[in-house]
């Protein structure tokens, strides 16, 4: 856990509550070095957990209401489990839902008194909305003695993102925060089965991200109709594949041939797929052989993917992607996050 955001949260809870908390949870932020919009389809996403994340102090109140502190907002809520999710504002919304996620199937929950505070910035594409929803899971689930798995964090998330905010996510947000423990350790992150593998980092490499200036909510992007163009790839794909059980299987010469009864776009985002699925094999390879300027030219190529084929960048940020390769040291860059603002990764080489 972040000790500075454990130590301010817990600082802020006892000049707020007037008492200590009874646990803090936290969850880190996020990087996606490699396989961007393979998570919804059940693909391998390489992601790089992040030192900044949120934390969420907790204790139980006398009563039976919820209230909650969001101290980056500067705003309080507060309501009682079973009332309505929505109040019109996103940070609450998604408190509510994780509150009524944790009394799903007649658990009781008791009164709570919740603190969030984050050194995350949100709507930077740093995965802030799924480690907002884990700590608060964590924390809700705390108060009553159970303990949420990865792999229940990575249902709870995605259906609460879709039932307060109409986005269809995928599993791996959750999923590389709720397994992120250690800042700078990549973690190959399987969508399909859930499982979670942590990967070497070379010596003399590291990776930051860096703004693009564009901030933005999934919610407001073509995000949604993306996954519905890859739905219905798949599903005419079906008609000439039955085998095929998801976009990721495929490789480059069965694309070639089953492409034509695609048509434009929807080969070319089926393209972005298939590409990425084998950018993410050759990473784990680059990766496992210490060959960092290998793994800066696939970061390069998936953003040249997600210009091409995607589509999910704009010239804003391409010529922002392409000043940061001219500076001295940098490996590779790419847009990360889903798309349309957010943050660029930077892989760069560090002094030895």
């Amino acid at each position: 856990m972040n000790g500075t955001v454990k130590g301010q949260v817990e600082l802020l809870f006892g000049a707020r509550v007037g008492r200590a908390p009874q646990g803090v949870e936290w969850a880190p932020g996020r990087l996606v070095l490699l396989g961007e919009h393979l998570d919804h389809q059940g693909g391998r996403v390489i992601a790089l957990p992040l030192a900044e994340g949120v934390a969420c102090a907790w204790a139980v109140r006398p009563d039976s209401r919820v209230v909650l502190w969001a101290m980056n907002e500067r705003a309080k809520d507060h309501f009682v489990p079973g009332e309505a999710v929505r109040s019109g504002r996103p940070w609450a919304d998604l408190a509510r839902g994780a509150v009524a996620q944790a009394a799903a199937g007649g658990r009781r929950l008791p009164g709570l008194d919740l603190m969030v505070f984050a050194d995350l910035p949100a709507e930077q594409g740093l995965g802030s909305s799924a480690a907002y929803l884990v700590a608060l899971l964590r924390a809700v689930f705390a108060a009553v003695g159970v303990y949420r798995s990865r792999f229940e964090l990575a249902e709870d998330v995605p259906a609460i993102e879709a039932a307060v905010r109409g986005v269809p996510c995928g599993p791996l947000d959750p999923l590389a925060v709720a397994a992120g423990k250690r800042p700078g350790v990549p973690l190959l992150v399987d969508c399909r089965t859930f499982e979670v593998d942590p990967l070497p980092w070379p010596a003399g490499l590291a990776a930051r991200w860096a703004a693009t200036g564009i901030a933005r909510r999934l919610d407001q992007t073509p995000y949604a109709e993306r996954r519905g163009e890859l739905a219905r790839a798949l599903t005419a794909l079906r008609a000439f594949a039955p085998d095929l059980e998801s976009l990721c299987d495929l490789d480059p010469t069965r694309l070639a041939a089953l492409a034509p009864a695609l048509g434009d776009p929807l080969a070319r985002r089926v393209r972005h797929v298939v590409t990425e699925t084998q950018r993410v094999s050759a990473a784990v390879a680059a990766l496992t052989d210490g060959d960092a300027p290998a793994l800066g030219r696939l970061l390069d190529a998936g953003h040249a993917s997600l210009a091409r084929d995607f589509e999910s960048t704009t010239p804003a940020i391409d010529a922002q992607a392409e000043a940061l390769r001219a500076e001295p040291g940098v490996l590779g860059v790419r847009l990360q996050g889903a798309g349309w603002g957010g943050s660029l990764v930077v892989l760069h080489a560090t002094p030895r």
